[in-house]
């Protein structure tokens, strides 16, 4: 029997082709894995319609008999983000877990949406997230919004504790929460999430997957509701290296010459060369990540035996570098990333709105007067806060100002940070926790980054890993890496969704 929490493409693949399974068992099969379980965990907000679904899977069983693969993705079922749009011939909304997004209609989808169905692939459905991501509030636990409630992470035991921080250990982290939750208890193989800063990255550490950030413009903003259009990002969440790349190739077209980043597979780690960061200075700040000791040390202990363990496979190894920490990234008693993240949005999410065909709101200011008029469910007494959204509203930075933000972030993250870390250090990439702010980093200088799962928590089952950073244009090196990583350190561990399906709603 076919287990979908870690049946990944290669394998489907290999059934597909032998006509031991077909697209629309596919779609019957992840359809009903979702309806099973989501019940509980919440990472899916909606499903096209089953029809609409099934009927597509069959053309494409047909073209698949007739000799017509359009690639190693066709027929295989896929799910987004509920940020990236997809029209209404689609069968779902795209609402952000936004009440009043949801209630608009978009003329066409985001450019990626195109991309994937062009290659075959079946959109099952759109991912709960944090709501706007997590643009709606500091205080806002990740991966809730409105429209969906709370995400909930299939590995942890109990579920998000209201009690916890907003990434704590209980949290399945965001904000592409449902993204990174539906592809660890097999609602699909792969999905699609979004970053500004670490968006990506921590809900694929916290549910053991291989995902990518990566560099900031390769693959097309075009109808993503947005934070900053500086800062953004989509990006592949996947269970294998292999299918990393090969949602990567979809995303950005393939490498130069028309060649697959699958090439870049390797089980080796002979010619790469590692900086590493100190798990114990590379944290998150209490705020966001509550701290539980016993998880502490176990963490500390696996990255720490993990660098050990490199140190004898690698190129080279060079232990605890110093990169800038996020105290760095103040100018004039400001964080300039959130001064240009809140000096973006407002432009950013007009243009959004003003492409849409409907919509009851057309600017942040409607927005923020929506949610107010909506507080039952905008505002709930478990969220009921939208503070960065008037933090956004009422920032009125010159425009010599937010040139200046903008640019320490760059000096900051580039030039005394990561390029100077690339010269002294003479490696390939930067290894650091993946509850870490080196996201920050990656964000502010544009560069891609991969999630690498390592762990699982005896204190609450709930996975933890590494993060990869690369040079700007890196994937390739990502993906060569990503692949060694898990030559060494073996698969990941599925989730036991029978574990989770009886506890308590939040």
């Amino acid at each position: 029997m076919l287990d979908l929490r870690t049946a990944d493409v290669k394998t489907l693949r290999t059934l597909l082709e032998s006509q031991r399974i077909s697209s629309v068992d596919l779609v019957e099969l992840y359809l009903s894995q979702i309806h099973k379980h989501n019940r509980y965990l919440r990472a899916v907000l909606f499903t096209a319609p089953e029809g609409d679904l099934l009927e597509r899977a069959k053309v494409l069983d047909e073209e698949r008999a007739q000799g017509k693969v359009r690639g190693p993705l066709h027929g295989i079922p896929i799910l987004v983000k509920d940020n990236i749009a997809t029209h209404p011939s689609l069968g779902m909304p795209t609402s952000a877990g936004n009440t009043a997004l949801l209630e608009s209609r978009t003329t066409k989808n985001a450019r990626l949406v195109d991309d994937l169905l062009a290659a075959g692939m079946l959109i099952v459905g759109k991912t709960n997230l944090s709501e706007l991501s997590s643009m709606k509030s500091m205080n806002m636990p990740s991966g809730w919004s409105a429209v969906g409630g709370q995400t909930q992470s299939a590995y942890v035991r109990g579920g998000f504790r209201k009690d916890d921080s907003r990434d704590g250990h209980s949290s399945p982290s965001g904000s592409s929460s449902g993204s990174a939750v539906s592809v660890s208890a097999g609602f699909a193989p792969l999905a699609i999430g979004t970053e500004t800063d670490g968006s990506i990255m921590f809900p694929s550490g916290r549910a053991a997957l291989y995902s990518m950030k990566p560099t900031h413009g390769l693959v097309s903003l075009d109808g993503i509701v947005p934070v900053c259009h500086v800062f953004d990002s989509a990006g592949p969440m996947a269970k294998s290296p292999y299918d990393l790349a090969l949602l990567l190739d979809v995303l950005v077209g393939g490498k130069d010459g028309g060649t697959s980043y699958t090439e870049d597979i390797s089980n080796s780690w002979t010619n790469i060369s590692v900086a590493t960061l100190d798990p114990e200075k590379w944290v998150l700040p209490p705020s966001m990540l509550k701290p539980i000791e016993v998880a502490t040390v176990q963490i500390n202990k696996e990255i720490k035996a993990a660098y050990e363990k490199l140190g004898s496979l690698a190129k080279s190894v060079r232990q605890n570098v110093v990169l800038p920490m996020p105290d760095r990234f103040v100018l004039n008693g400001k964080m300039s990333e959130a001064m240009v993240q809140l000096a973006d949005f407002p432009v950013d999410l007009k243009r959004y709105l003003d492409g849409l065909d409907t919509s009851p709101v057309r600017t942040l200011d409607e927005l923020i007067q929506w949610n107010d008029d909506h507080a039952d469910e905008e505002l709930p007494p478990y969220a009921p806060s939208q503070d960065s959204l008037h933090r956004a509203k009422n920032l009125h930075l010159t425009k010599q100002e937010y040139d200046e933000h903008l640019q320490h972030c760059r000096l900051t993250a580039r030039d005394h940070g990561v390029e100077k870390a690339f010269k002294e250090y003479g490696v390939d990439i930067i290894l650091g926790p993946n509850d870490s702010p080196l996201p920050l980093l990656a964000t502010c200088g544009g560069y891609p980054v991969a999630s690498l799962p390592l762990g699982y928590l005896d204190y609450n089952g709930r996975p933890f890993g590494l993060i990869a950073l690369a040079p700007r244009h890196g994937e390739a090196r990502l993906i060569k890496v990503a692949s060694a990583w898990e030559a060494t350190f073996g698969p990941r561990r599925p989730p036991v969704l029978e574990m989770t399906v009886t506890s308590r709603q939040t």
